[in-house]
């Protein structure tokens, strides 16, 4: 990877998102066929405040872009597939008290105010309410905090787990993670210093040590940690709430740090056990692409890596 831009990416609706230091282009197969190409600057906070490029410290703001970001492309791709629809609508309706986009901006915030809460109470609360209600009958477990937190950490991964799978059978997710694979396989082919072409990308696996569900798990075996020092069991819930949230800083920027190790030491047996559980995983989350999906992964790469070599050259 010598020489090489660090990129990553992200699968959208019917597209693929890819990320550079600088740039991020977000690529689209249209229901007419065609590939639509959006590409935005970063502008990171990093750039103007240069101390949050520390590690430790560049992991958490990392995340916090990270799902801004992908948000963002999200939101646009599936607007995009639509094929205009959202315009269409404006034309056609009159409201003398919402425009058609406040009306649209209303209904995401109580869509993403209803997911919180649903994975706030099921994926947070529920292990800690459930794990607390066991010290009860088991009394070894309230006296000891590395078992208590880790049967807490456990249900997670196992809420997680079964999420995923479920979501897995439905046809859109399916092609969802078509499109996970094609990213993968486009981000292997660039690393390996190959053409980025259909042909050559399609050699590669689909599984990533550099994945963002490789960085979950990872997440999870560091919280294990934090968890079982600052974190007691005889902690109230809405005390352990307040100690644990800000914990997730330090959490993200040691796991942001492991994960960056990938780089420089992924053939370490010790460290392929280590994240091992992250790429068993991505045989859910990733599923083999066809040629146009390659190519949708493909397009986008070649996008921002353009923007980083026209502004290697101004600089």
């Amino acid at each position: 990877m010598k020489n090489k831009i660090n990129v990553g990416g992200q699968a959208v609706i019917e597209g693929v998102m890819m990320r550079s230091p600088n740039f991020y282009s977000v690529a689209v197969l249209k229901k007419n066929k065609k590939i639509y190409v959006k590409t935005e600057s970063v502008n990171s906070l990093s750039k103007k405040y240069k101390f949050l490029k520390l590690p430790f410290l560049r992991g958490f703001l990392t995340l916090i872009e990270s799902m801004i970001i992908g948000f963002k492309a999200l939101d646009f791709s599936a607007g995009l597939y639509e094929d205009g629809s959202r315009q269409k609508i404006k034309k056609k309706t009159k409201n003398f008290f919402l425009t058609e986009k406040q009306k649209e901006n209303i209904k995401n915030f109580f869509a993403y105010l209803l997911s919180f809460i649903i994975v706030f109470f099921v994926f947070i609360y529920l292990p800690i309410f459930t794990t607390k209600l066991l010290t009860k009958k088991l009394l070894f477990l309230g006296e000891n905090n590395f078992l208590f937190n880790i049967i807490v950490i456990l249900k997670r991964l196992f809420i997680f787990f079964i999420y995923v799978w479920a979501i897995s059978f439905m046809e859109d997710v399916k092609r969802l993670f078509m499109y996970h694979g094609a990213e993968h396989k486009v981000i292997y082919a660039y690393e390996k210093g190959k053409s980025l072409t259909v042909e050559n990308a399609d050699k590669y696996t689909t599984i990533h040590p550099r994945c963002g569900t490789a960085f979950i798990f990872i997440t999870f075996i560091v919280s294990i940690i934090f968890f079982a020092i600052f974190l007691p069991p005889n902690f109230s819930i809405l005390k352990r709430l307040v100690v644990e949230i800000p914990l997730i800083i330090p959490i993200a920027g040691i796991s942001y740090e492991i994960l960056k190790l990938s780089d420089k030491i992924g053939n370490n047996i010790l460290f392929k056990l280590f994240i091992l559980p992250g790429l068993l995983f991505q045989k859910i989350t990733t599923a083999k692409p066809d040629k146009e999906q390659l190519k949708v992964a493909v397009k986008a790469l070649k996008e921002v890596l353009k923007k980083e070599k026209n502004l290697s050259k101004k600089g």
